[in-house]
C-alpha cells in the first residue's frame, strides 16, 4: 500500500536559518526560565521551530510538558509537531496525556483514511526512540472515537512497516465494534486477524468477544470464547462470569447460571454484588420468585448487602406474582435503608394496589412519587387504573385525566384526550380547543 510522501525536514535537530536558530535558543530559554513570556514570540515560531524544541527537550519530562502545554492551542504546534510530542508522551508513560493529544489530532486533522497521520509517526519514530507502543496509543484513541476504518487501517500500515501492534490495539477495536453495535461478525474477523498474526488473547479480549456476542443473543458462540480462554490457559474474571450468567438469565436458563455460579470458586473467584442482581433477575423473571431468598441469604453470608436493583427486582417480581404484601413490606424496607425505588417500582406498585381494589394505599404512593419528582410510566393507564377503582364513568375519568395531565404539563396529552373524548361524543366537537394548552375545567 502506497502512502503519501510528508513534506520531512532535513534536519530537525538543526536548523538551517541562523535566524531560526536564535529563535529556538530564546524559546529554549524562555521555555525554562520564563515560560509565561513564551507567547510574546509564539507568531514567529514555525512548526520547524516548534518541532526543534520539543527534540531538544525530549529528556526532560517537565520542560516537555510545558512546551506542549503552550503549544497546543497555536497552529504552529501542526501534525508533525503532535506526532513527534506523541512519542516523546508514550516513552514517558503519559498515557493519559498522549490519548488525549492522539483525539485531538484525529479530530482536527484532514485524513481520510489514517494514511497522513501514520507516515507522520513513522518518519518521526527515530527521532524519538520510540516503540511501538504509540501505535497502540493512536489505534486506542481512533477506536475510543469509533472511527474503526481508521484504527484497522494504521494496525495494517504498522504491520507492513515492520512495527508490531500488540493486544492493545485489537482489543481496542474489538471494543468499538461492540459499543457501536456493529455485527459481531466484524469482531470475529479482527479476532480471527488476532490468531493468523500470532498475537495472543488477553482476557480483556475474550471479556469483549464474550460480551459482544452475548448481547447479539449468540450464548452459544460466546460460550466458545468461554472455553478456548480455558483451553488457552487465559483464567476468566469475575466480569467473565457476570456476562455469561446474564446471558444465560435473560434467555430464561437459570439452572445454567446457577451452574455456573457454583463453579466460580473452583477458580478462586467469588462472585459479587452485581452477579447476585443478576441471578435474582433472572428467577424473578421465571416466576420462580420464592428462591430469592436463599440467594439473599447467601449474599448476607459474604457480607453483601442489597442494592436498589436487588430491591427493585424483588418488589416487581412479587407484584407480578401478586404477593403484594410482600412488595410492600420490601418497599417499606427499602424505603428505611436510605435506598429509592425508581419508577418502573412504583408504576408496578401502584398498578398492583389498583388491581387489589387498595385505592387509598395507591393514591399514596402515587403521591409518593410525586414528593420524589418521578412521574410514572404509562402516565395515563396508571391513573385509570386507580380512577377505575372508584368505578368512575369513561366521561368523568377522560376530563380527571385532563386535569391531573394539563396540572402536569403534558400538553401533548391532554391534546390527544380531549381528541379522543369528542371522537367518543364525552365532548362537543364544537367545544374543541385550537390551542390544548389553553384548556381549563
Amino acid at each position: 500500500m502506497s502512502l503519501p510522501r510528508l513534506q520531512v525536514y532535513r534536519s530537525l535537530y538543526t536548523l538551517s536559518s541562523p535566524t531560526d536558530s536564535l529563535l529556538a535558543e530564546r524559546a529554549l530559554t524562555l521555555l525554562k526560565r520564563y515560560p509565561y513570556q513564551l507567547n510574546s514570540i509564539s507568531p514567529q515560531i514555525t512548526p520547524q521551530v516548534a518541532s526543534y524544541l520539543l527534540l531538544q527537550t525530549q529528556n526532560d519530562r517537565n520542560l516537555t510538558l510545558k512546551f506542549i502545554n503552550f503549544a497546543k492551542p497555536h497552529q504552529f504546534f501542526n501534525p508533525h509537531c503532535k506526532c513527534i510530542a506523541l512519542h516523546i508522551l508514550t516513552k514517558f508513560k503519559l498515557y493519559k496525556t498522549a490519548q488525549n493529544l492522539a483525539q485531538d489530532l484525529a479530530v482536527n486533522t484532514v485524513d481520510e483514511k489514517g494514511n497522513y497521520i501514520f507516515q507522520c509517526l513513522k518518519d518521526t519514530y527515530f527521532m524519538c526512540n520510540s516503540s511501538s507502543a504509540v501505535f497502540d496509543l493512536v489505534v486506542k484513541s481512533y477506536s475510543y472515537l469509533n472511527f474503526i476504518e481508521k484504527a484497522l487501517n494504521i494496525v495494517d500500515l504498522a504491520k507492513l512497516n515492520g512495527f508490531m501492534p500488540g493486544v492493545l490495539s485489537y482489543n481496542a477495536i474489538l471494543d468499538s465494534i461492540i459499543r457501536c453495535r456493529k455485527p459481531v461478525r466484524f469482531a470475529e474477523k479482527v479476532y480471527r486477524e488476532m490468531i493468523a498474526s500470532g498475537i495472543s488473547l488477553n482476557v480483556f479480549s475474550y471479556n469483549i468477544l464474550i460480551r459482544g456476542f452475548c448481547a447479539a443473543g449468540n450464548l452459544e458462540m460466546g460460550l466458545r470464547f468461554f472455553e478456548e480462554m480455558d483451553r488457552n490457559g487465559c483464567l476468566p474474571n469475575v466480569v467473565t462470569y457476570n456476562t455469561v450468567i446474564g446471558a444465560y438469565c435473560k434467555l430464561k436458563r437459570i439452572d445454567e447460571a446457577f451452574k455456573l455460579l457454583r463453579s466460580m470458586g473452583l477458580k478462586g473467584l467469588e462472585p459479587n454484588l452485581l452477579t447476585y442482581n443478576m441471578v435474582i433477575n433472572g428467577l424473578c423473571r421465571e416466576g420462580r420468585i420464592e428462591e430469592t431468598s436463599g440467594v439473599l441469604a447467601e449474599m448476607g453470608r459474604k457480607g453483601f448487602a442489597p442494592d436498589e436493583v436487588t430491591y427493585n427486582t424483588l418488589v416487581n417480581g412479587y407484584c407480578k406474582v401478586g404477593n403484594f404484601h410482600q412488595a410492600l413490606v420490601l418497599h417499606s424496607e427499602m424505603l428505611r435503608n436510605g435506598l429509592s425505588p425508581d419508577v418502573v417500582t412504583y408504576t408496578s406498585l401502584i398498578n398492583t394496589m389498583c388491581k387489589a381494589g387498595n385505592l387509598n394505599r395507591a393514591m399514596g404512593i402515587f403521591d409518593q412519587m410525586h414528593v420524589r419528582g418521578l412521574s410514572p410510566n404509562g402516565l395515563n393507564l396508571v391513573i385509570r387504573n386507580i380512577l377505575r377503582s372508584c368505578k368512575l364513568s369513561d366521561a368523568e375519568l377522560s376530563k380527571v385525566l385532563v386535569q391531573i395531565n394539563h396540572k402536569e404539563g403534558n400538553i401533548d396529552a391532554v391534546f390527544n384526550l380531549l381528541s379522543e373524548m369528542a371522537r367518543d361524543g364525552f365532548l362537543p366537537s364544537g367545544a374543541m380547543p385550537a390551542n390544548a394548552g389553553q384548556y381549563t375545567l
